[in-house]
């Protein structure tokens, strides 16, 4: 059966689908009030699956990978049971369209309270008061510098937020947090807006122009279009069942582990316990993962780009023994992995913004009054409004910093930054959709102070890029892609780009402050320090920021010339890569491969996966060509969805019976 529209073609080189339906006139799909009241009535029940999960157990991360899992799981749960709505009352089915509101609005929200953000975010609100002591000087060196807004210095009304027992609304404890809960959900918005409205001015460039593959969106478009019979595919059922197979023994085992345990989710084995001599012991942590919803993830990807990554995830590996061998290691923070992707992530959106320089010189024209051919009637916004949404959101944004402590010299480059770095994963998703894209240390506040040292900063500064860390510390979760990967399906499905915008605006709202709420009943009723994994992602994310926050202070270091020097590195060689590819078609390498290899842990956990599928889709290709990869892509997709349901299934049950159970994925 087929899984994809008569409108989608493959390159033959790479693998990658692309869609050759131009979207100048395509068939308009509404966007309903019950799709926007279901998506809305969804948001609190998954504001607390994330609590109960990824905060308070720090279990199942399904909020970290690149396609949101909890989200899946929703929306395959409704598409399921639409079938049924189908054929027996055609006339209360919910569309295809209906289905991908629903999945947009849970998606892009998600991306801000999830597990690398507003959980993290929860574990800065009282951590430096209630755990300051003489030893660590705490209270003299921070408390006189965190505004209170921002922060909950009540120790005693702290107290039940870390060890639990308490109801938060009915304690009155509420009027204790009503302001930094307003103040961060502002805080929040705006840039929830902010790089909206970024989305408008490369989404015709990207979507139509480019017409990047969009990998990530593949799943949940095949999932709610009745057309493709998904659903009856045999392909995809065989893979469904052997991932949610394996998944359920393992659950099994957890329960009883007189029930054989399948090792997916742990390591197959980790190449360092072979290599125990100098300098092969620098390799670090090498798992070879079998992970089934990363192989059926990474069959998506386009098979230049998938082989680039575990090129570039080698080449770390040969950084670290070649180091070793050389004596480098001495070297603090070598080999710089962070500075190189930092310089990769900038010459990446140098490239972008160069390859649509006369489509971005036209928009332009459009926002000062300029006569231009550029329509953007049909853009989600009129571009002259989108320039002003986004100086309105850092004319905000300034205001807020301004009253943190940021000084107005600091505000322009963080924030000019943190744009430039959206950007980059945005495209490193719509080019290529990895599994997860963790680039930790690609962040404003590492980079300044990497390139001009501390000094210059002083306190107030440096404590507001602590405050500020949550939202760019690893950037595995990010709301940018997802609203792209939104307008994205709003083009395949006929939705309005215009009513999708202001639908996914008007979520975050009560998203974020339903979650804030959410989160503050979970821990007050549980307690912030029972996490499964220790120390979770509320005490860990606050002793790390705020001790790293102390030993700015006291030990400031100065501007760090190898880390600089890496960036220019990492900037100059992805230019390189990006400068062959274009005048060589035969040039194997990508850019977006340096980017995503280089830096990160969590490529520890893939590279493999990576190597297997990338190898499978090439002779896939080879072998039977187009067609053949067709037959082969709803197994994959089923693999993706049987570790998911699986995945989900265990966690829900979870929360249900208050207790934690198997974890599919905690990376």
């Amino acid at each position: 059966m087929k899984t994809q529209r008569n409108t989608e073609t493959i390159e033959p080189s790479t693998g990658v689908m692309k869609d050759d339906s131009f979207p100048s006139s395509p068939p308009r799909s509404q966007i309903t009030l019950r799709a926007v009241l279901l998506g809305c009535l969804l948001l609190p029940v998954n504001a607390y699956w994330i609590a109960m999960v990824e905060m308070v157990w720090h279990g199942f991360h399904f909020s970290a990978t690149s396609i949101p899992m909890n989200v899946i799981f929703i929306v395959f749960t409704l598409a399921l049971l639409n079938t049924g709505v189908q054929r027996f009352f055609p006339a209360y089915a919910l569309s295809q369209a209906e289905l991908i509101v629903i999945y947009v609005m849970l998606a892009s929200t998600t991306a801000v309270i999830a597990h690398d953000n507003m959980v993290s975010l929860m574990g800065l609100l009282s951590h430096p008061f209630w755990f300051a002591s003489p030893e660590n000087e705490w209270k003299q060196l921070l408390h006189p510098l965190l505004p209170r807004w921002l922060v909950m210095g009540h120790t005693e009304i702290a107290r039940p937020f870390y060890e639990g027992g308490e109801n938060f609304f009915t304690g009155g404890y509420l009027r204790y947090w009503i302001t930094p809960i307003l103040s961060w959900t502002a805080i929040a918005c705006l840039i929830f807006f902010l790089v909206a409205f970024m989305n408008v001015m490369i989404r015709r460039q990207w979507i139509e122009h480019e017409r990047m593959p969009y990998p990530i969106a593949q799943l949940p478009l095949d999932m709610t279009d009745s057309r493709t019979q998904f659903f009856r595919n045999r392909g995809m059922w065989w893979g469904f069942g052997i991932a949610a197979g394996i998944e359920i023994i393992n659950g099994l085992n957890f329960l009883y582990p007189s029930v054989p345990l399948i090792p997916i989710r742990e390591p197959t084995a980790d190449l360092a316990l072979w290599l125990t001599y100098e300098p092969w012991d620098a390799i670090g942590t090498t798992y070879f993962h079998l992970r089934l919803f990363m192989i059926g993830l990474c069959f998506l990807l386009p098979i230049d780009l998938s082989f680039s990554m575990a090129f570039f995830y080698w080449l770390r590996k040969a950084q670290f023994i070649g180091g070793r061998a050389a004596g480098f290691y001495t070297i603090p923070y070598y080999p710089f992995q962070p500075s190189q992707a930092t310089g990769a992530a900038i010459a990446i959106v140098v490239m972008a913004l160069w390859a649509g320089r006369k489509h971005f010189r036209e928009i332009g024209k459009r926002i000062i009054g300029m006569s231009t051919p550029l329509d953007d009637s049909r853009e989600p916004m009129r571009y002259r409004s989108a320039a002003i949404g986004i100086v309105v959101c850092l004319i905000l944004l300034y205001i807020i910093s301004s009253q943190a402590g940021m000084s107005a010299w600091v505000f322009a480059p963080f924030f000019g930054l943190y744009m430039v770095i959206s950007l980059a994963i945005t495209r490193i998703r719509a080019e290529l959709g990895p599994p997860v894209h963790n680039m930790g240390g690609v962040n404003p506040q590492t980079i300044l102070t990497t390139v001009v040292g501390m000094g210059p900063f002083g306190h107030s500064n440096l404590t507001v890029f602590s405050l500020f860390s949550w939202f760019n510390g690893s950037n595995r979760s990010h709301p940018m892609p997802h609203q792209l990967e939104g307008f994205k399906l709003a083009q395949r499905t006929g939705i309005s780009y215009r009513r999708l915008m202001w639908v996914m605006m008007f979520a975050i709202i009560p998203s974020v402050f339903s979650a804030f709420l959410i989160y503050l009943f979970s821990l007050y009723k549980f307690g912030a320090s029972i996490a499964v994994d220790a120390p979770g992602q509320v005490l860990g994310p606050g002793q790390s920021t705020y001790s790293q926050l102390a030993g700015w202070f006291q030990f400031p270091q100065d501007v760090d010339i190898f880390g600089t020097t890496a960036i220019g590195l990492g900037f100059a060689f992805t230019m390189f890569l990006g400068i062959m590819r274009l005048k060589f078609i035969w040039w194997p390498l990508h850019p977006v491969g340096y980017a995503m290899g280089i830096n990160g842990g969590t490529m520890d956990h893939y590279w493999f996966a990576l190597i297997l599928s990338g190898t499978i889709k090439f002779i896939v290709f080879k072998v039977g060509g187009a067609r053949l990869y067709r037959r082969f892509l709803p197994f994959f997709l089923g693999l993706i969805l049987g570790d998911v349901v699986s995945g989900c299934y265990w966690s829900i049950l979870s929360v249900i019976i208050e207790t934690p159970l198997y974890v599919v994925w905690f990376w």
